[in-house]
């Protein structure tokens, strides 16, 4: 079961069946697969908003580190999705929480944004 709220979490068509399955087990909502990630990090991974929001809403650890140290506003600030990050960062999530190479969320989404202003 797990792998399967894992890769649901990665498509927002499938919210549906992710409410379904949450309504069956709600522990799920944070439930760590083989690498350390529960769902709300597949789906910052994949820029599933529709997800994310219903995850953050039942309750997901929004600050949840995964086997690197990754979270998920990490994961969603490395990805650029852009709505995702906003979702976390208005949840509450770490903007300051380092992952496993002593990067930052904030860091990195300055870095981003510098980066778009001031190509090479």
């Amino acid at each position: 079961m797990a792998s399967t709220i894992h890769s649901i979490a990665q498509k927002d068509q499938q919210l549906p069946l992710l409410k379904e399955l949450l309504r069956e087990n709600p522990k799920l909502v944070n439930d760590i697969d083989v690498d350390g990630r529960a769902p709300l990090h597949w789906a910052a991974s994949s820029g599933s908003i529709n997800i994310a929001e219903h995850l953050i809403d039942n309750g997901a650890e929004i600050n949840q580190p995964d086997s690197s140290r990754w979270t998920p506003l990490h994961i969603a600030v490395s990805a650029g999705h852009t709505e995702i990050v906003e979702a976390l960062v208005g949840a509450g999530a770490d903007v300051n929480k380092k992952n496993d190479k002593d990067i930052t969320p904030l860091y990195d989404f300055s870095k981003a944004r510098f980066s778009a202003i001031a190509p090479d």
